[in-house]
């Protein structure tokens, strides 16, 4: 694949990421609209991004095993069809049921097409361009965030919520054309079996999190759901460390300290900001009388900020290793979440803005740089693996702010609702969650610095066993099989392929 190839390869592969977030935040902006066509209630219409983000934690790991044993190529093109399929599905769901089984086939093909995103780039992309165009593929993937709930809100006023799901069709099939076209992996098949008990007790846990999460406050049953749902995750650890092809090779993870330094700080980073986002929508809207549309302008300043700073991010990265480039963005992030912590009813607006800038700026250096860092601490043939656990954590950090904040909530508020009238309550508790916030961006680059410590010690090559020895695997694993030519770790690579990178 020549340099003007690759270049159109990876703009496709950023369209598709970019359609797969706009998706995402857009669909938020429709659900009013969506609630009053079905006869939706609140709660029904909370469980369509609850339904997807559990789709998003099940699949991101999922899709490791099929790449496997499918291969990227199949993986991506039929998560990315699948993705688009359901978008034509969904502008003619006739009730609350359809929505919510499409809306999870729906998240099921994003997280394909978001692991395989990562593997493609490193199987297609030079080292020496992988920074620089992981910087394009963030910036894609934030710039449809930031314009979902404007565009979305649009159309459905406009035109109706469910021309949201058509409007994009003809764009994400031309995509799909594309990477049918450029991507030159083969379609094998690996004799390889998909993990199904570990996937259906992982998928019964992350249920049990996610409706117990949504009930804190609400319901008794939320506390018994989360202890019901932390009890299925180390049950599913006790069963993955006995199976053959585990879905999640706990003992693999164990024996690589930089990948477990690096999908740590993932968690604790979006766990951070993702919390913190929730208290700015409220502040802005109950307690500063902004319009959703205002506040979402506001709010939208973080991920505008990210989007155009991710390319020059991904070029640091090059340059200077991803690994300092993510420690600068946790200390953005830190900074600006510990920045919101001194708002009040007489903050300046300007000062708002500030924060979502200095958070964006953070994004911006952390993202991008710490999934190439997490993907390139393991071995190639285990890229897919990475990759899955690195979106993984981060919805699953997602989960845990969104827990922490309900909690926080309940206590400082019990069940009244935010008001001017409990402003002070509620500052108080925004204050010390942001706190906590601004602490785990500490923790993360405290992490990181660690993963840092340990290349440097590596590369003085004193002693330090860089590598661990995964002997431990020869019991789960056939050592006979090869690994599938033109996949990641493939020792017979596309000779054209070979040819660019070397050049």
């Amino acid at each position: 694949m020549n340099d003007s190839g690759l270049r159109s390869t990876m703009l496709a592969l950023a369209l598709c990421n970019f359609m797969v977030s706009f998706m995402v935040s857009g669909v938020g902006a429709i659900l009013p609209a969506m609630g009053g066509a079905l006869h939706a209630s609140a709660a029904d219409l909370s469980l369509i991004s609850g339904i997807y983000v559990l789709a998003l934690v099940i699949f991101n790991v999922v899709a490791a095993q099929l790449i496997v044993k499918f291969g990227q190529r199949r993986v991506f093109l039929g998560g990315f069809a699948l993705f688009l399929i359901m978008c034509g599905s969904l502008a003619l769901a006739p009730n609350m049921l359809s929505v919510w089984t499409q809306r999870f086939a729906q998240g099921a093909g994003a997280a394909m097409v978001a692991t395989t995103s990562v593997t493609l780039l490193l199987t297609l992309a030079p080292r020496a361009m992988q920074g620089r165009f992981m910087g394009i593929l963030t910036a894609a993937t934030y710039v449809g965030i930031a314009l979902g709930p404007l565009v979305g809100g649009g159309i459905a006023t406009m035109f109706g919520w469910r021309w949201l799901f058509v409007v994009l069709l003809p764009l994400g099939g031309l995509a799909w054309l594309i990477m049918f076209r450029k991507i030159r992996t083969p379609w094998h098949s690996s004799p390889s079996q998909l993990d199904y008990p570990g996937i259906a007790i992982m998928a019964a846990a992350f249920f049990l999190l996610t409706v117990g999460a949504s009930s804190i406050g609400r319901s008794q049953w939320a506390t018994p759901l989360l202890c019901a749902g932390a009890a299925g995750l180390v049950l599913f650890g006790l069963v993955e460390c006995r199976m053959k092809n585990p879905v999640v090779n706990v003992r693999f993870i164990a024996a690589h300290p930089p990948l477990i330094l690096g999908l740590f700080a993932a968690f604790v980073n979006f766990g951070a900001t993702n919390g913190s986002l929730y208290y700015f929508m409220f502040y802005l809207q109950q307690l500063r009388f902004l319009s959703p549309f205002q506040a979402g302008a506001f709010v939208a300043l973080q991920s505008v900020t990210q989007s155009l700073l991710a390319p020059l991010a991904g070029s640091l990265t090059d340059r200077f290793g991803p690994d300092p480039v993510a420690a600068g963005g946790l200390g953005f992030c830190g900074a600006g979440i510990l920045m919101s912590s001194h708002l009040s009813m007489d903050t300046p607006l300007l000062y708002v803005a500030l924060c979502q800038c200095v958070i964006g700026i953070g994004l911006a250096l952390f993202a991008g740089p710490n999934t190439l860092s997490i993907v390139r601490s393991v071995d190639r043939t285990r890229t897919a693996e990475a990759s899955g656990l690195a979106n993984t954590l981060r919805t699953m950090g997602m989960l845990c702010g969104l827990i922490i904040v309900s909690a926080t909530m309940t206590r400082f508020l019990g069940a009244e609702g935010v008001s001017p009238a409990v402003a002070d309550r509620f500052l108080a508790g925004q204050r010390f969650d942001l706190i906590l916030f601004g602490s785990f961006n500490i923790l993360g680059l405290v992490l990181v610095a660690l993963r840092i410590l340990n290349t440097y010690r590596c590369g003085l090559g004193k002693g330090v066993d860089c590598v661990p020895d995964e002997s431990f695997l020869d019991d789960d694993e056939d050592d006979d099989e090869p690994a599938p030519s033109g996949e990641p770790g493939s020792g017979t690579q596309d000779p054209e392929a070979s040819r660019d990178r070397g050049r």
